[in-house]
């Protein structure tokens, strides 16, 4: 007992920030029900800031009773994962321990996971260094201050605008529940490197087995660094220590067993390749730069980090060299996977970390200790400060969760009451995708359009991409004469609907898809004109058990959903109409 009142007096100023950390990542979702308490009514749903990425209707599926076979679709429900669902379980099963809601659900996270992340990061990050400082800054930078670590954030921050939507720990699960678990399998692998305790290793062998089932970019970038530490001891012949370091990363294969069945599985159905393209994996052997912020950090590391440690120093280089191999392994896989993945999520914070903790090496042997408080103080007070102006200003400003945003949202609620109270669930539901978002958020129902559908499940197959995205044009009364026209304003749209963001990670940008391959959806569209409007909307809604749609007559006038026979209109909300198909 005494060794842990010990232990919390040593470290209170790690609790502190924690809690600090907590507090301003929650704070836009509390002060928004203070702002605007007038909506918080008995019986009435409130959409509040969610900035949420696409990551918290994973949570609300979760939390229905479901797995990630397909999150939003009636179809597809127990097929094989794609995206990894330990994330998503963590913040939904935190929720449900306490019976809350989404809303409460994803302010519980947004306390809970950076208070445990930061202490995570302080703790590896002081056992390697021993440097309260080192492990203090090192928290506090890559919280607070992620999204400035780069010139465009800078030049950004400098004119007075938010780098970031909000931070990027306010997101549930990613990154919050990617650095629980990478920085706890950092911590206590560190401990059974350092060590040589198999109790550290058995630990750090579930850990890693458990980022199989969180994030694709965590275990395959921890095994190119578990392949060059091995490498460089072998390479030292220190052969006990790589045999060692081999049982642990061999270890998390058993855990991961099951991760595996899952995705062989998934590849054996035949829309594998196409969400695996439409996730931006891209084909190609040609290297890639590991990246300026690599460089650096290597170089750094290298110049000026103490040596007399060798395992320590090993353990460095391994983390700063394995950028090399997870940047370029596609020369042997052929195949590229999303690396700003690896960069912003693992190179670039790992880099930091060393690139600090050599820092304060070089004050405490040079005795500067004054440079160093002084130091500390610019890193925290730069950092905190930074983090406060995104919060207010994305609170007020934010064009995708905040300001007036967040205010038109609410017209949503009354139709989410609407349909949890009077449609069964599981029920498909068909709106555009704004709509979508907030049934599959607020509500245990289905939709049939999401933009998500064309690279989150397997059993989504390119007749359904193609019937969704032409029920759009349909809905906007576009005729063979205008089809091109009507289909070029919405390129962008018609690109992802089919390809995900492939064309964006290949060329830059949704609009890059070849011009055959456009004109051959026109032209699919075409061909679906044969059969009338009214008789093509109704065997498309037939097909896929659509029972609802609902419009939002101010962001779509041209739907005229009045006109349809097959309609009948069940409730309206303002601009928000729900019609019933017979």
């Amino acid at each position: 007992m005494n060794v842990i009142r010990q232990t919390f007096l040593n470290h209170r100023m790690a609790i502190i920030f924690a809690i600090l950390v907590s507090v301003i990542t929650a704070f836009p979702q509390v002060y928004f029900r203070i702002d605007h308490k007038e909506l918080y009514q008995e019986g009435k749903q409130v959409v509040e800031m969610l900035p949420h990425g696409g990551w918290a209707e994973r949570v609300n599926e979760i939390q229905g009773g479901h797995g990630l076979g397909n999150i939003y679709q009636k179809e597809g429900k127990n097929d094989p994962y794609i995206y990894q669902p330990l994330g998503p379980m963590v913040v939904a099963y935190m929720g449900e321990i306490f019976a809350l809601d989404i809303n409460n659900t994803m302010l519980l996270s947004r306390l809970v996971l950076p208070f445990a992340v930061f202490l995570l990061i302080y703790g590896f990050v002081f056992l390697v260094s021993r440097n309260k400082f080192a492990a203090l800054s090192s928290a506090v930078v890559l919280l607070f201050a992620d999204s400035v670590l780069s010139y465009s954030g800078i030049a950004l921050l400098l004119q007075g605008v938010s780098p970031g939507h909000f931070l990027r720990l306010a997101r549930p699960v990613s990154p919050a529940v990617i650095y629980l678990f990478l920085f706890a399998f950092l911590l206590f692998f560190w401990q059974f490197y350092r060590k040589r305790n198999w109790q550290y290793g058995v630990l750090s062998a579930v850990l890693l087995g458990l980022n199989f089932y969180n994030y694709f970019y965590t275990w395959t970038y921890l095994y190119a660094f578990g392949a060059i530490l091995i490498l460089i001891h072998v390479l030292l012949k220190r052969w006990e220590d790589a045999l060692r370091i081999g049982g642990v990363f061999a270890g998390a294969i058993l855990v991961a067993i099951p991760y595996f069945i899952n995705m062989y599985l998934a590849s054996q159905f035949p829309t594998f390749e196409r969400v695996g393209v439409a996730s931006g994996i891209i084909l190609t052997h040609h290297p890639l730069f590991v990246g300026a912020s690599v460089i650096a950090a290597l170089v750094v590391f290298l110049l000026f980090f103490p040596k007399q440690d060798k395992d320590k120093y090993i353990f460095g280089l391994a983390i700063l060299l394995a950028p090399f191999l997870t940047m370029n392994q596609q020369i042997l896989t052929g195949k590229i996977m999303q690396p700003d993945h690896y960069h912003w999520f693992f190179h670039k914070p790992l880099g930091i970390i060393f690139v600090l903790i050599t820092i304060f090496y070089f004050f405490d042997r040079r005795h500067l200790d004054l440079y160093k408080k002084i130091f500390t103080i610019f890193v925290i007070t730069s950092s905190i400060a930074t983090a406060v102006f995104i919060q207010a200003y994305s609170y007020k400003y934010d064009s995708r969760d905040g300001g007036q945003i967040a205010i038109e949202r609410q017209k949503y609620g009354p139709v989410i009451d609407w349909l949890n109270s009077n449609v069964e669930k599981e029920a498909q539901i068909f709106g555009n995708n704004e709509t979508a978002n907030m049934i599959v958020l607020y509500t245990p129902l289905n939709v049939l359009y999401h933009d998500g559908i064309c690279c989150q499940s397997i059993s989504v197959t390119e007749s359904t991409l193609q019937e969704t995205l032409f029920i759009f044009f349909r809905l906007n009364q576009v005729d063979a004469q205008s089809a091109y026209e009507a289909f070029s304003r919405e390129r962008a749209f018609v690109s992802r609907q089919f390809y995900g963001i492939y064309y964006r990670k290949l060329n830059g940008s949704y609009e890059s898809i070849p011009d055959e391959k456009f004109d051959e959806i026109v032209d699919m569209y075409k061909e679906t004109l044969r059969t009338p409007t009214s008789k093509w909307l109704e065997q498309i809604f037939e097909k896929y058990e659509v029972e609802y749609l609902v419009w939002d007559k101010k962001a779509d006038p041209l739907w005229q959903l009045d006109k349809y026979k097959f309609l009948e209109k069940s409730a309206e909300f303002g601009s928000m109409t729900i019609y019933r198909v017979k």
